[in-house]
Order: C-alpha cells, then sequence, then structure tokens
C-alpha cells in the first residue's frame, strides 16, 4: 500500500457539481474515492491505494482520477519497477510498473500523468 494522504471531506455544497457528498480534497484537488471508513464532513480522512492499481497515461473515459506525478526515484525490482513519485504534494507516492515494453519508458524528473479508478482508492478514518 502506499503512504497515507490526509485529506478532508467535502460537502456537496462546497462544490455542487460534484455527485459524492464525501469525494476527499487534497490541496486544491478533488480526488474520487471509494468511502469506506470515514468521519464526518471536514474531518481528516487517509487515503488508500495500491500501487499496482496506479496507471501511467490512462484513458480519461476509463479513470475518473488523473494527475500528474513527478518522477523522483526507480528502483528495478526485476519483472516491476517501483517507482515514486511527487503526486499531489507528496513525495511517498508509489506506483508498482511491470518492467517490459508495452509500458512507458521512465526516468527521473519528468513528470507523468498518472490515474486510477474509484473502487481502487479507499477513503479510511484518518
Amino acid at each position: 500500500m502506499i503512504r497515507a494522504v490526509r485529506v478532508r471531506a467535502l460537502t456537496s455544497d462546497s462544490y455542487p457539481n460534484m455527485n459524492d457528498v464525501r469525494d476527499p480534497l487534497v490541496g486544491e484537488h478533488v480526488v474520487k474515492a471509494n468511502p469506506v471508513n470515514i468521519g464526518n464532513v471536514g474531518e481528516d480522512s487517509t487515503l488508500s491505494l495500491r500501487p499496482e492499481r496506479v496507471e501511467l497515461n490512462p484513458d480519461s473515459a476509463e479513470f475518473p482520477n488523473i494527475f500528474e506525478g513527478e518522477v523522483e526515484e526507480l528502483i528495478y525490482l526485476g519483472d516491476h519497477i517501483r517507482t515514486r513519485m511527487k503526486v499531489l504534494g507528496h513525495n511517498e507516492f508509489v506506483v508498482k510498473v511491470p518492467n517490459s515494453a508495452a509500458h512507458a519508458r521512465l526516468e527521473e524528473g519528468p513528470t507523468v500523468s498518472i490515474g486510477w479508478k474509484i473502487q481502487d482508492c479507499h477513503a479510511l478514518d484518518a
């Protein structure tokens, strides 16, 4: 699991175009998440997302959460690459990328688009 990110739950009154009442806010960014066990609106929450559920260069029609991530560290582990990125102001965001020709070649420094599905991101009590 990636390291937790503390966020605030929002109300639809705060963001009238949102469908979900408790979508977390990370900085200025709304993250669509599966509410598992969260407190009241305005309380801190934690997001949990498995590294292998994050996609590089995702299709916006399939992935409602798409953000930019700056590649800070690459660790080659045979069949996959453990990639530490800076995402939404947090530099401990880990992505597990298969080590194959079918995936984008990563280098430390550049920014890449990443995304994940709502059901893969869980909002939990802080």
